[in-house]
């Protein structure tokens, strides 16, 4: 291994060995957080996460960037074991542990492409014109969608942020970072769970005292973490602003937030070096900066206090005027043409008895329906819904498709289904329903239609079905 080079990386020069690819050599990082940095290959389409395991003794390696590698690879595995998910990640290479040079390595599949927050900051240079809305809303809602299918699969990500989800440049996306998975595994064996989240993304405070009482987390978590990456993708940021003079009102009031002080004091005994980027709420007032976590139970203390006869008002009552007040709240910091976000992102965040019980319960919310006359055409002359009708399955979702979800083929002129969202509406019997490629339009889009099995186009050695191009956001069924 070659001396430190600033320009490529501290192991730029590293030849890692891979089953069926041989000598890989890494080129320049990429990438880089406290204990991890992803590089580049000598070899296309491979990229290399590299963990740090250096602690300055001869005879040990760092005991956290071990862990976070056994986490990540175990997740890894877990995740290539289910066909449903495993397009929803990067293909696994392989993973070893280097004792000599003190490093451990996971090869993956390098995906091309920018992380959301990254991608949404461009968006938002752009301008909120027609086209950048319809793109942003299909990546909300593609991505929301995936973790939702996590969910399905007993897995919960933990600490779920635009940072940790890549979009391609066909527009589809990729969950990427997976050592803090929550996995069917840990359910089976809770003591190999190692809690890792940021509190700007995750409720750390119930987090905390959850599993201290060995409750595992749940989606709930995750349906927060949502909410907080809608308005990272809005807005820039992980925290809410706070208008000063409002701010000292509530300073003013120790009340308000003593008691969620002393929780959170709490939590720092426990993680100690969780202080820093977890203030105490009397601290993120006086800098004007809120974490979401402690935006409903700080509202909560102080609509109470303002609103009159508050405790004589039904709970049900309380619940609704709590979430308007947290709405109009998070829309006021919102651009304008995002002020749509604001109910999701309110309703995602809400204190966990008012939240939805699934991310997949927050997607009506961020849809743009498509033209009644596309459904129209669709359900008249659409020859994959017809198929389905004559295997006698349901096509109710074709009446509820978004804008994006149907294309016009410009030699038929009739509307197509995205091939994405109809292997995402058939679930486990997309695999049953075979396709045959008719033609490619000028933008580089691919139309196939439904065919008995023995018709179908082979593809690998396979016949093509649906599910194999559920990921395929160029593909769509006319």
């Amino acid at each position: 291994m070659r001396a430190e080079d600033p320009s490529t990386g501290k192991h730029a020069g590293c030849v890692v060995d891979l089953t069926g690819l041989g000598h890989v050599t890494l080129v320049q990082e990429v990438a880089r957080n406290p204990e991890t940095c992803l590089y580049r290959t000598d070899h296309t389409g491979v990229a290399v996460k590299v963990f740090d395991l250096e602690c300055g003794r001869d005879d040990e390696v760092s005991y956290g960037p071990y862990a976070n590698f056994q986490a990540e690879l175990a997740t890894f595995e877990e995740i290539e074991a289910i066909e449903a998910l495993r397009v929803f990640v990067p293909r696994y290479f392989g993973a070893q542990i280097d004792y000599d040079r003190k490093f451990a390595f996971i090869a993956m599949e390098y995906l091309p492409g920018s992380n959301l927050r990254a991608w949404a900051g461009e968006t938002a240079a752009e301008g909120y014109g027609p086209r950048q809305l319809h793109g942003l809303s299909r990546v909300v809602r593609d991505t929301l969608a995936i973790l939702d299918r996590f969910h399905q699969h007993g897995f919960v990500v933990i600490d779920f942020k635009p940072d940790n989800v890549v979009r391609l440049p066909d527009g589809s996306v990729r969950f990427v970072d997976l050592g803090a998975f929550f996995t069917p595994r840990h359910r089976n064996d809770p003591a190999s769970f190692v809690y890792a989240a940021t509190p700007d993304h995750a409720e750390v405070v119930i987090d905390a005292s959850n599993l201290q009482a060995q409750v595992a987390p749940s989606v709930t978590g995750d349906v927060f973490s949502a909410g907080v990456a809608l308005f990272e993708l809005a807005t820039g940021q992980s925290r809410l602003l706070i208008d000063p003079a409002t701010a000292e009102e509530m300073l003013a009031t120790p009340a308000l937030y003593r008691f969620r002080d002393t929780q959170i004091a709490d939590v720092w005994k426990a993680f100690p070096h969780l202080r820093p980027e977890l203030p105490l709420l009397q601290t993120q007032l006086q800098e004007r900066r809120l974490l979401f976590a402690e935006l409903w139970h700080l509202l909560k203390a102080y609509v109470a206090a303002r609103v009159p006869g508050w405790e004589d008002l039904p709970e049900a009552e309380h619940e609704q005027i709590l979430l308007s007040t947290g709405t109009t709240f998070v829309m006021e910091q919102l651009p304008e043409p995002l002020a749509w976000l604001a109910g999701p992102i309110a309703r995602a965040t809400a204190l966990r008895s008012q939240r939805p019980a699934s991310v997949g319960a927050l997607l009506p919310l961020l849809g743009q329906p498509a033209d009644p006359a596309v459904l129209a055409d669709l359900e008249a002359h659409n020859h994959f819904l017809a198929h389905l009708r004559n295997l006698e399955v349901s096509t109710d979702f074709a009446t509820r498709l978004n804008a994006w979800d149907a294309r016009r083929n410009a030699v038929s002129q009739r509307w197509g289904i995205s091939t994405p969202l109809a292997a995402w509406q058939l679930g486990g019997t997309a695999g049953c329903i075979f396709l045959k490629r008719l033609t490619e339009d000028p933008a580089g889009h691919t139309w196939w239609t439904a065919v008995d099995e023995f018709e179908a186009d082979m593809l690998g050695g396979v016949r093509v079905n649906l599910a194999g191009l559920g990921a395929d956001h160029q593909s769509w069924l006319a």
